[in-house]
């Protein structure tokens, strides 16, 4: 792709944003910006931008900036339902999203993991044995670094493991990785896709420009996957919980794939969706010749991520677990999977949009307790509530105190949210660090 004199739009200056200008400028792009935020919230940025020569309009954005681009590049986040990106799209003008632009310029094999849930734990732990077998990893997309960073200069890495969202996926052309793992799907960011379907279509584009020499690892007990798959062109390789051909498999104490056995007696990675990461990255790594001895051993020694079902201690002799992490009421039901019952469920958050009916017969069977908070609060209730007993809270401090004041030490405590973190906080770091402070407290 030349961008010499190009004319291109990046819009959204999150962290991402910045650094998609950063590139574009080093091609000597025409660079404009729009970000909705309000001046104020961006006027640092701003100014450092527009000392640059980068023409930027912030808390709004108007037909003329986007009707200027001859291309115009998505930040994560960024939805394609804005009024003027549609109009942009009716007049042939390029909407991709900076996962695309990058691609365009990376030679590097690429391993891409998507999936409504599990997406950071595999990604981790795939980079974790390809760098236990002597690989050089670049790790990001979704997760740490953009991969706009590295574009132009991916030769440095054997392997780019990239976890990406439906939003980042959403806008590809021609992105094409070597090896494809779609974990599963469910219902997600609602408030972000005009429909379900919408969004389903966009995490199964990951495969859309593959050819019979790459490949994709799926989860065969997915049904939305499984409606896909005749689309498929590359080599299809399946993982289940029941026995599979030609795939990995989990018996009920072992993953076996092909003819190596893996133990995960040892592993401190909980729940049968972890199972599932597990074998998806066995079978992804195994590709790429990983020795199956190494990749037992990081399975052995892999340390569940911060924020996701994290044991975090004893709370008056209940066992307390930090799940922040669960966004999506099937991350929630995943977490609940894992745990023995009686539960206390601390839940709410923001609400996306999603209905909380997948997790009503886990709540009745295995929760004695929920606490709920959030702009979610009211409509959980209504939906879990009527057979369980629950509390609203006001904030996750009286959530722990009303956890606390019904505590018995047969509990395990589970803050899984089921909703985004941005009514109340940052992020979901930061609601799973107050958590942790909380409980430390208390």
């Amino acid at each position: 792709m030349e961008l010499e004199n190009r004319k291109i739009l990046v819009v959204g200056l999150g962290k991402t944003g910045q650094d998609t200008i950063k590139f574009l400028l080093s091609k000597g792009a025409q660079v404009r910006a729009s970000d909705s935020s309000s001046i104020d919230k961006v006027k640092e940025i701003v100014t450092e931008l527009e000392s640059k020569g980068v023409r930027v309009e912030a808390g709004t954005h108007t037909d003329e900036t986007f009707l200027w681009a001859e291309t115009i590049v998505l930040s994560p986040g960024v939805p394609f339902s804005v009024p003027q990106i549609q109009r942009a799209i009716s007049k042939d003008i390029e909407v991709i999203s900076e996962i695309e632009l990058a691609s365009r310029f990376i030679n590097t094999p690429i391993i891409a993991i998507t999936g409504s849930n599990g997406k950071t734990t595999t990604s981790s732990l795939i980079a974790q044995i390809l760098e236990r077998n002597g690989k050089k990893v670049f790790l990001g997309a979704n997760i740490g670094t953009p991969l706009i960073q590295i574009a132009g200069q991916a030769d440095e890495f054997d392997v780019l493991v990239l976890e990406l969202s439906s939003f980042q996926l959403q806008g590809i052309k021609s992105f094409r990785p070597y090896i494809a793992l779609v974990l599963n799907i469910s219902p997600n960011h609602l408030d972000h896709h005009e429909s379900f379907e919408e969004y389903v279509e966009s995490k199964m584009k990951i495969y859309s420009n593959q050819t019979s020499d790459d490949w994709l690892v799926y989860n065969k007990d997915d049904e939305i996957i499984s409606q896909y798959l005749p689309k498929v062109k590359s080599r299809k390789i399946p993982f289940s919980k029941d026995s599979v051909e030609d795939g990995a498999s989990f018996n009920g104490t072992d993953i076996r794939f092909k003819e190596h056995t893996y133990d995960i007696s040892s592993t401190k990675l909980l729940g049968i969706h972890n199972i599932e990461n597990m074998m998806a990255a066995i079978i992804g790594t195994s590709i790429l010749g990983c020795d199956p001895q190494l990749i037992q051993e990081e399975i052995n020694n892999f340390e569940p991520l911060e924020h996701r079902n994290e044991y975090i201690g004893n709370l008056s002799g209940a066992k307390v677990y930090n799940d922040s992490k669960s966004t999506s009421p099937a991350a929630t039901l995943r977490a609940l999977e894992s745990l023995p019952q009686p539960i206390i469920l601390i839940a709410g958050g923001k609400d996306k949009g999603v209905s909380f009916e997948p997790l009503k017969h886990l709540v009745n069977e295995k929760v004695r307790l929920m606490v709920l908070i959030g702009e979610s609060k009211l409509r959980m209730k209504e939906e879990l509530g009527k057979s369980v007993h629950s509390e609203l809270a006001g904030s996750l401090k009286e959530a722990l105190d009303i956890t606390f004041r019904n505590i018995t030490p047969e509990d395990s405590v589970l803050f899984s949210p089921a909703c985004s973190s941005f009514d109340m906080f940052k992020s979901y770091e930061d609601r799973g660090a107050k958590f942790k402070e909380i409980v430390k407290e208390l």
